[in-house]
């Protein structure tokens, strides 16, 4: 079960509880429980603005999204004719409500680690990205963590850095690109 790292009211809690980040196994009546339970926690986090602006920056902005297909994570949604209703009900929302709420999903020990090394660069450069893509490929590798997966949370756990945009990606290029 993914833990809160942002400040919750109760209510909000009461529904991040109800939520089956991992699905539903096909019960439909749980599903739509699921998803109107994400619909709801995810409004009433939007309505007092307590998702991180780089959070909601991974799921809006273009630029924060890597891949063949162009747009934001929002944008892949709408062009799939989601409304935004329908959006925050979907089960592939719910990563990203996930990731809203607890923040990149590595371990604690491996976020402390990168963050440590974060801040011994002091302001990361891009000879300071290539250093931190081997120390998240190494990181990912010690811990056997599935490299498809941590380069993405890696980035994500970058941009919550403040390193800049392009040099997050660069950190996940080096991660994804483990053989």
């Amino acid at each position: 079960m993914p833990h809160p790292d942002i400040q919750l009211t109760e209510p909000e809690l009461r529904l991040f509880d109800a939520i089956s980040f991992a699905g539903t196994d096909g019960d439909y009546e749980a599903a739509v429980a699921n998803g109107e339970a994400a619909a709801q926690l995810t409004k009433t986090l939007l309505a007092r603005g307590a998702i991180p602006d780089v959070r909601l920056k991974y799921f809006t902005d273009p630029d924060y999204r890597s891949g063949r297909l162009k747009g934001s994570w929002r944008d892949l949604f709408y062009r799939n004719g989601n409304s935004d209703e329908e959006m925050l009900r979907h089960f592939s929302f719910l990563r990203h409500l996930q990731y809203f709420v607890c923040g990149p999903d590595l371990p604690t020990a491996a976020m402390n680690a990168f963050r440590r090394e974060v801040d011994r660069c002091g302001r990361v450069s891009s000879g300071d990205s290539i250093t931190l893509g081997k120390f998240a490929r190494a990181e990912t590798r010690a811990r056997g963590l599935p490299p498809h997966e941590a380069c993405e949370e890696y980035f994500k756990l970058a941009l919550e850095c403040g390193i800049w945009v392009s040099y997050a990606h660069a950190i996940c290029r080096a991660v994804k690109g483990i053989r």
